[in-house]
């Protein structure tokens, strides 16, 4: 049986695949930033929309609230920024450089969060990171 994480980190997978190739034909005629504003208002309405009917207050310390924001913030400058390497590149390789943002989370994980990984963990991030390499040249 697969579980619910994994069921849910594969449709992530699809959805994130999609949303590149639509970006990328999206960024054929509208520039960068334009593309990335109708793509966020698209965005507001699905959420917006998920938040009022599921009925789920905003409620959290004011740290966890203030990550949430940051998160945003990191999101929105990161769409930018992919969405401007689509109108100068591959998306093919464009993508691939860009999914090796699980470097980031993995690293900040050990170093700051006390993540332990173990030796299939490190063979399996170094191939991944290999692997995009290859795919990107």
């Amino acid at each position: 049986m697969v579980s619910v994480a994994i069921a849910l980190a594969l449709a992530t997978l699809l959805l994130f695949g999609g949303w590149a190739v639509a970006a990328d034909v999206a960024t054929r005629s509208l520039s960068a930033v334009n593309a990335v504003l109708l793509s966020y208002v698209a965005s507001i309405g699905l959420v917006g929309g998920y938040a009022v009917l599921s009925r789920r207050p905003i409620a959290g310390t004011s740290t966890d609230i203030a990550f949430a924001l940051g998160s945003g913030v990191f999101l929105a400058a990161g769409t930018l920024a992919f969405y401007a390497a689509l109108t100068r590149g591959s998306m093919a390789v464009v993508s691939a450089i860009a999914g090796l943002y699980f470097v980031v989370p993995v690293l900040v994980g050990v170093a700051y969060f006390e993540t332990a990984l173990s030796t299939a963990n490190v063979v399996g991030f170094a191939l991944a990171v290999v692997a995009v390499v290859l795919i990107a040249s």
